[in-house]
């Protein structure tokens, strides 16, 4: 299973959580691009497949993003 996300279109996936919500299995998860520094919200962030071995294929990230920047292959 491979899953790819375009960073440059999905703007701020703490925003919009289409695919963090609708995964049924949960696979993704987010951190800063930057990283965090004490003392400073952090700002910029990406979102990635974390546990890619649950992925059932259901293709409800790629449905439900507006921004059409997930896709799955198998």
């Amino acid at each position: 299973m491979k899953i790819q996300i375009n960073a440059q279109s999905c703007g701020n996936p703490l925003d919009c959580r289409l695919c963090l919500d609708r995964c049924p299995e949960k696979v993704f998860g987010t951190y800063p691009r930057k990283g965090r520094k004490p003392g400073v919200s952090a700002d910029d962030w990406v979102i990635f497949p974390m546990f890619v071995s649950q992925c059932t294929s259901c293709l409800e990230c790629v449905g439900f993003c507006p921004h059409k920047a997930i896709s799955v292959q198998q």
